[in-house]
Parts: structure tokens; sequence; C-alpha cells
């Protein structure tokens, strides 16, 4: 395994590199995890494939300014400092919010795609909380007040879910998550940081048969985070082009446990 930075702007971006096969899988990992969340399934493909993990903004030992938004331009113009990656044609992998670092960068790039994995991905359907606390000025000032003063946030929360307007899956990761001030101004930094990767999903699925480009969707069968449906929603009109793969787990989706059915899809 290879480990090494990146230099971006102001930023230090960290990378890992396993493998040493002719094809290429760039990925992207999922809200506060890492770019080593690849390693089991990184070296259950290693020999044919060279796998690149990125440390994303605000996460594993990537340095970013504090303050500074991503965009799909800056992912963009990481990629293209990556040296194997330079001008290459290579696959692309997302787990929960890399899915959906990554289904912008195909936005924009999609004729360098070989083929697009997508993991329980975020982005494939903008849930209407993270829209109002990300995409709306109020909003992200309400966001950032209850990440400070969290007791109404939790009972709001509460309200919510006895209504069905959120489901029990993520009622409790939110309070499982939240319940320590570190894990809430984290959430908040990060999310904001993040707002403006915004994939357009309309315009991707009229990319995906114009490029020719298989796409992968692998979730967990009791994931109540990112459900199923929303691939199977998104696959329609794309059964040429789309392969929907349900596997016995939850959210957690790149455990150890689950590399090798990874693997054999891939």
């Amino acid at each position: 395994m290879l480990s090494y930075f990146i230099s971006y702007k102001h930023a230090q971006i960290h990378c890992l590199q396993w493998g040493t096969g002719k094809k290429i899988l760039l990925c992207f990992h999922g809200f506060g995890e890492t770019a080593g969340s690849f390693m089991s399934l990184a070296r259950q493909i290693e020999n044919s494939y060279t796998i690149i993990a990125v440390d994303l903004p605000l996460h594993g030992k990537t340095i970013w300014k504090d303050g500074l938004p991503c965009t799909a331009a800056d992912i963009i113009n990481i990629i293209d400092n990556i040296p194997v990656l330079h001008e290459q044609h290579f696959s692309l992998a997302g787990y929960s919010m890399g899915g959906r670092v990554a289904l912008s960068v195909y936005e924009r790039i999609p004729q360098r795609i070989v083929q697009l994995v997508l993991l329980a991905p975020d982005g494939l359907k903008m849930n209407c909380w993270y829209r109002l606390a990300t995409q709306t000025i109020w909003g992200n000032r309400l966001f950032k007040y209850f990440m400070e003063k969290p007791g109404i946030f939790f009972t709001i929360t509460k309200m919510l879910k006895s209504t069905g307007m959120i489901n029990t899956g993520v009622y409790n990761y939110v309070h499982r998550y939240l319940n320590q001030k570190d894990k809430r101004t984290q959430l908040y930094t990060i999310w904001t940081t993040m707002r403006k990767l915004k994939p357009g999903i309309k315009m991707i699925k009229t990319l995906i048969p114009k490029n020719n480009t298989p796409v992968l969707l692998i979730y967990g069968r009791y994931d109540r985070i990112i459900r199923y449906t929303t691939g199977s929603d998104f696959k329609k009109g794309l059964n040429d082009y789309c392969a929907l793969h349900i596997i016995s787990c939850g959210h957690r989706i790149l455990d150890e446990k689950n590399s090798a059915a990874i693997a054999a899809l891939l």
C-alpha cells in the first residue's frame, strides 16, 4: 500500500493506493470515514486493479481549509493531479456520501469513466432535510443553531419520528452520532463544506446511455439509512446499463465480511 499527498491550492489531499492491475479504480468514502475504508475490498481485487482511495475534505489525513467549499471542479482538479489518473480512463466508486461525490464527477467527465460503482450511495435523491440545512441560508443558520443547542433538535426529531416523517433507522443514527459536541460540529462543517456537490440525476441518466457507461448499484438489504428502493428508482429506464445487487448487510457495506461479495461483482 502506498500513502501520499497531493498538493491542491492551499490543501494537502491524502491518498492511499493498492494493487498493480491494469484497470484503475478511484474510490470515495462515506461521511466520517477515510480512504482506508476501501482496504478490505482493495485486497480482494489488487491483482486486477490499481485502486486509489482519497481522503475527502475534512476527513482522514487530508488538510482542507475550514470554510472553503468543495466543488465538483475541485475534485476533478485533484483527480488530474494524481499521477496514475492524469488523462487516464478509470472506474469510479463511491460509498454513501462518496456516492454523491462520484456522481458529481461522472456528470462532468463521463467520457473518462469506464464503470460507475455506487455502494449505498447518497446523491440519487436529495433528502428534504439535507436540502433545507445546506441549500438555503436560513436553513443553514438553523442547522448551525441546532448543532450548538441540540436539545431542541432532539425534541423535533423525536416528534418527526412519531409522525413518520423520518424513519427509525435515521432517527437512531442521528441520536447515536450527535450525542457529542465534536460530532455535531463535524457534521455541520462537513455538510456545509460539501454542499456544492449536487449531481444532476436527470442529466446523469441521459449521459449513461450516451457514453455507454455500465453502472453497478450495491445496497444492503437491511440498510435503514439509504434504502435500496432509491437504486430501483434510479435504474428505471437504464436496464441495459445498470445492474442492481442487494447483499445481506446494513449500511456499513464496506465491512470486511462483505468485501468478497462486492469484489465478485466488479
